[in-house]
């Protein structure tokens, strides 16, 4: 046998699962009808110490015969019938694996499952229809545990959500942080929100948490966005902040 195609029965042998030494033994068993350990050290190279190693392995695999004697002789077992036997072992070994694979999920998935996470969302998540964007304002003030920053451009919307950020900042001591524009301050008593900012702008926008940002891009049209894009929350809490653009209004001022 030439060493270039040895050396690939070598590889592919061991892509299978067997060991260098036991593809080597076995691709130079597959060129004598019978041989002793001795004389397969010497065409192999393998050492003494191994070859038995080698043998023992290759036997287990269902690739060679071993007749006993003194010494044993060996003989291949022919390479359909062998590629047969490293096929169903393989094959067991495979679906013992899976169902370790089924276990170790078992013991992870509650591990995974406890971690509080927050919700996945894709950059930019459209949500269409006054109801829908109105019921995911709603969730999203209702899961608020700590801060809610909300625009609100018309009196329709603050009448959708007022007694829900009501009890937000009553019931579980959520900080509002709320601005308004002219026509809902002009419509609509905020005293019991707190502190209320004016809009420069009919802007629309709800932040639950500096997690969850929603922003009504069109009312009229039935039309929002919702995203986790921390960078558009800063930029819209930075607005908040922004006296230029929201100035805190006097609740004298509020009508009903």
């Amino acid at each position: 046998m030439e060493i270039p195609v040895r050396d690939q029965i070598v590889s592919r042998l061991r892509e299978l699962g067997l060991s260098t030494h036991e593809a080597l033994a076995y691709a130079v068993l597959l060129t004598h009808s019978r041989i002793t350990a001795g004389t397969l050290c010497k065409e192999t190279g393998i050492p003494d110490s191994k070859i038995y190693y080698a043998l023992d392995g290759l036997s287990k695999k269902g690739l060679l015969i071993v007749q006993q004697g003194n010494p044993n002789v060996y003989r291949p077992i022919p390479p359909k019938e062998a590629i047969a036997n490293l096929k169903q072992q393989l094959t067991y070994r495979l679906n013992e694996q899976i169902k370790e694979a089924d276990v170790l999920t078992d013991l992870l998935a509650p591990i995974y499952d406890s971690a509080e996470k927050p919700e996945e969302l894709e950059l930019a998540y459209i949500i269409q229809g006054q109801k829908n964007i109105v019921n995911r304002m709603k969730v999203l003030i209702k899961t608020s545990k700590r801060e809610i920053t909300v625009f609100i451009p018309y009196p329709e919307v603050l009448r959708e959500i007022e007694t829900l950020l009501k009890e937000a900042k009553e019931k579980r001591g959520v900080k509002l942080n709320i601005a308004v524009t002219n026509k809902v301050c002009e419509s609509a008593d905020l005293s019991d929100l707190g502190e209320v900012k004016l809009l420069c702008c009919a802007l629309g926008m709800l932040i639950s948490d500096m997690k969850t940002l929603l922003t009504l891009t069109s009312w009229t049209n039935e039309a929002a966005v919702m995203t986790q894009d921390q960078n558009l929350m800063r930029v819209c809490r930075d607005y908040y902040d922004n006296p230029k653009c929201c100035t805190l209004i006097e609740q004298n001022t509020h009508k009903k």
